[in-house]
């Protein structure tokens, strides 16, 4: 289950949600897109929520995987965002924008190559 593989794949994925969550929020409001890419807090929590994904497509498959991996990272992300970050916009924003996050997170991890690593 946590393998450092799959920690290293859900820390691209948590990354590369995060990116495209920062090109979402400057495509719909306008926000400079750098600052949302490169500040720390953001890939922390990205990462740390992608995380998540290890769990749920060790126990879950197919589209079931998906969908809860969707689900489990856009609530986390949405409900951090207004509760402990104080996110004005309203939840249907927060949502759909970290509904990217999500969608991008859980691709990057579902369709890692799943090889055996050899020495």
């Amino acid at each position: 289950m946590f393998t450092a593989r799959n920690a290293v794949i859900a820390a691209i994925g948590g990354v590369v949600g995060c990116i495209a969550n920062s090109i979402a929020i400057t495509a719909l409001a306008g926000a400079p897109l750098l600052p949302l890419i490169l500040s720390p807090g953001r890939e922390f929590f990205s990462i740390l929520f992608a995380m998540a994904l290890i769990p749920i497509f060790a126990r879950l498959s197919g589209a079931t995987a998906w969908i809860a991996g969707f689900v489990v990272l856009n609530a986390l992300a949405s409900l951090s965002a207004k509760l402990i970050w104080g996110a004005g916009a309203p939840w249907s924003f927060v949502l759909l924008v970290n509904g990217v996050y999500a969608i991008a997170a859980v691709a990057v991890y579902a369709l890692a190559p799943r090889g055996t690593v050899r020495a």
